[in-house]
């Protein structure tokens, strides 16, 4: 399995986030997390609170009320998201493609104000974890192919599911 603080202190670099307590933070929600049986709103609003409650505790744990831009990308209107999330909740991938996959949908969704990458890639973890996979481990001096993968058109069908 991968070293948890190595993929969580790259996983924070990539949102140029360097200081430990975030890692921390982020260790602490994958305790949390790991173990829960399927991923719910409540799971990822957690994992959300706790890893945001000390950086940005007015919106830690919180799906966003204000429409964001991500980029050239405008998520889905802060009416849609918890539609979109239990839509995207609804579908457990079933290998390493279908985990990366449900990643780049959850950043589609963009279910947050802030956080959403860190939150997403917590959330990958724990399909790996729960397909018995390696992680991929993304890191912040490969930023640009990580964001590449957002560009990528993912085929999806009326569930929302690749």
């Amino acid at each position: 399995m991968v070293d948890l603080r190595e993929y969580f202190r790259e996983s924070n670099a990539i949102e140029d986030v360097h200081d430990e307590s975030a890692v921390d933070a982020a260790i602490e929600a994958w305790e949390v997390v790991k173990d829960e049986d399927d991923l719910a709103h409540e799971t990822v609003q957690t994992a959300h609170r706790l890893l945001l409650r000390d950086r940005q505790p007015d919106i830690a744990g919180e799906y966003r009320a204000t429409q964001v831009h991500v980029g050239d990308s405008v998520p889905p209107p802060p009416v849609a998201v918890k539609y979109e999330m239990e839509r995207l909740l609804s579908w457990a991938p079933t290998g390493p493609i279908e985990a990366v996959q449900w990643h780049v949908a959850f950043e589609h969704v963009h279910p947050f104000a802030d956080g959403n990458g860190r939150v997403g890639r917590l959330l990958y973890l724990w399909h790996c974890h729960d397909l018995g996979i390696e992680p991929i481990l993304w890191r912040a001096a490969d930023r640009e192919g990580y964001y590449a993968l957002f560009q990528a058109s993912i085929p999806v069908d009326e569930k929302g599911t690749p």
